[in-house]
């Protein structure tokens, strides 16, 4: 079971990272996608194997209850059940909602919680110390890259929230991590190694993506720190103090190089604190908590409540619904942060009996709304002007940091409002030239949230860190179990009376 994981979950990694890239080279597609079948699939194919050990064990026992008193078999029951619900409740979120923040929408965060419960509870249930060597360590870097989903948008230039955000998510799901890795994964080093083989995961995924022609993400330096845990302080929270520095400093030396698309500033505004508070763990006398298991769940709780009512971004485009008309879309940087657009709207065929006709959307049918740049949800506006021809034209300005996401927007004869748009690297010269489909955005406005979506919202975010809490808390248990000595065999007992 534990070397299926380990390959299939390395294949879902990579169409996660293949799903985000295509999303932000061609836009909102069908869920028949590539990247989409390949991640489903790969999840259910895991799903199935759990499947067949609920059976197993359920011949093996003749109870139901027994079964269901398996704790890891649970947890990575659960854990599969919400990974593969979690699409058809994104369909129905962006039905309801429109856009809003990409990966960290509730739905997809739901998905993220599923995941890592079913790679943690296949680990726990293979038994500490069992299984194949290299297939324990892979699925150690597995958990590693599922705690390191939530900064994926990141550290592939597409930012939907803050960018001071970046580090206080990778330092919590790093930790998390440890805790799983450190209780799950036999041998020496198992962090260590975990860092290791998620490198390698990366880089084979970077190469893969850039053999496709796909947008790629930065080189994952910012975790090599998180082997700090494995020196030998004496104290547990001192351990957790080094790892999360060594994130922090490898962090901020990638940002300072330029070696990750996160500004340096955004970085330190974490790091610095966090690094301080490592110097004077160091010199603190006092005794750490025996159990500071709990401890690790208040900074991803805090994370994702700040990520629930945090302002959500407009790009990256979640939000695409049902197509009007073709368009050709041109966006030119200068690389010192001035971005200009040009639309080319289709002209109506002479004779075209039939206006409303996707060919025949006639730029007179179309009334310029405005130009929109946006990123880490910022959003710069310009005018968008109509030119000679079926063509419209606007220029704006915007800090010449990354990517971002230009749109242009307009009315239509029907006053309803629609938009097209392509990513500009606005920190280098640069053209870009897309065919797309003007569309009209789906749902409402995240903007001015409902009640009703922050409801929703909320409750499966509490979903999602129940599961968290469950899969911590069996974690601890198997880690009570290693730390209890086990009982000496009557031949010690001889020994030691001799």
């Amino acid at each position: 079971m534990l070397p299926l994981v380990a390959l299939v979950g390395t294949a879902a990694l990579f169409a996660t990272y293949w799903d985000d890239a295509w999303h932000t080279d061609i836009g909102r597609d069908s869920a028949t996608i590539p990247p989409h079948l390949l991640l489903y699939g790969s999840v259910a194919v895991v799903g199935v194997g759990v499947v067949a050990w609920g059976v197993a064990a359920l011949r093996a026992t003749r109870s139901v209850g027994v079964v269901l008193r398996h704790r890891p078999l649970l947890l990575a029951g659960l854990g599969g059940t919400l990974t593969l619900t979690s699409a058809p409740i994104d369909a129905a979120w962006h039905s309801a909602f429109g856009r809003d923040s990409v990966l960290w929408s509730p739905p997809h965060m739901l998905g993220v919680f599923g995941t890592l419960a079913l790679v943690t509870g296949v680990l726990l249930g293979s038994g500490h110390g069992r299984g194949t060597g290299w297939a324990l360590s892979a699925a150690g870097a597995l958990v590693l890259g599922c705690t390191a989903v939530p900064v994926l948008e990141f550290e592939t230039d597409v930012p939907q929230f803050d960018e001071v955000l970046y580090l206080p998510v990778l330092i919590a799901g790093t930790l998390v991590a440890v805790a799983v890795i450190r209780a799950a994964v036999p041998g020496p080093l198992p962090v260590a190694r975990a860092v290791v083989g998620y490198v390698v995961v990366r880089l084979a995924v970077t190469a893969g993506l850039v053999a496709l022609g796909r947008s790629s993400p930065d080189l994952p330096v910012a975790v090599l720190g998180l082997a700090l845990v494995e020196l030998p302080f004496r104290l547990t929270a001192t351990r957790l103090a080094a790892g999360a520095a060594g994130v922090a400093a490898t962090s901020w030396l990638a940002a300072a190089t330029g070696l990750t698309s996160v500004p340096a500033r955004a970085v330190a505004t974490t790091a610095v604190p966090v690094i301080v508070v490592f110097a004077l763990s160091l010199l603190a006398t006092a005794r750490a908590p025996r159990r500071p298991g709990p401890a690790l769940l208040v900074l991803p709780i805090a994370v994702m409540l700040v990520a629930t009512w945090a302002r959500p971004a407009s790009a990256h485009d979640p939000g695409q619904g049902r197509p009007i008309a073709p368009v050709t879309l041109t966006a030119i940087s200068d690389g010192q942060g001035t971005l200009a657009a040009t639309v080319s709207a289709a002209t109506p065929a002479a004779g075209t009996a039939n206006s409303s006709a996707p060919t025949a959307h006639a730029c007179t049918r179309l009334v310029p709304r405005r130009l929109v740049a946006r990123r880490a949800g910022e959003t710069v506006t310009g005018v968008l002007r109509a030119t000679d021809g079926c063509a419209f034209s606007g220029r704006l300005r915007v800090a010449p940091t990354g990517r971002w996401f230009v749109y242009a927007e307009f009315h239509d004869a029907s006053r309803a409002d629609v938009e097209a748009w392509v990513p500009l690297d606005a920190s280098r010269p640069g053209s870009v030239t897309e065919r797309r489909e003007l569309y009209v955005p789906s749902g409402g406005n995240a903007n001015d949230a409902a009640a009703e979506q922050i409801a929703v919202g909320a409750a499966l975010y509490a979903l999602g860190l129940a599961l968290l809490g469950f899969l911590l808390t069996q974690v601890r248990r198997v880690a009570r179990t290693l730390a209890v000595p086990a009982p000496a065999t009557a031949t010690e007992k001889d020994h030691r009376s001799t």
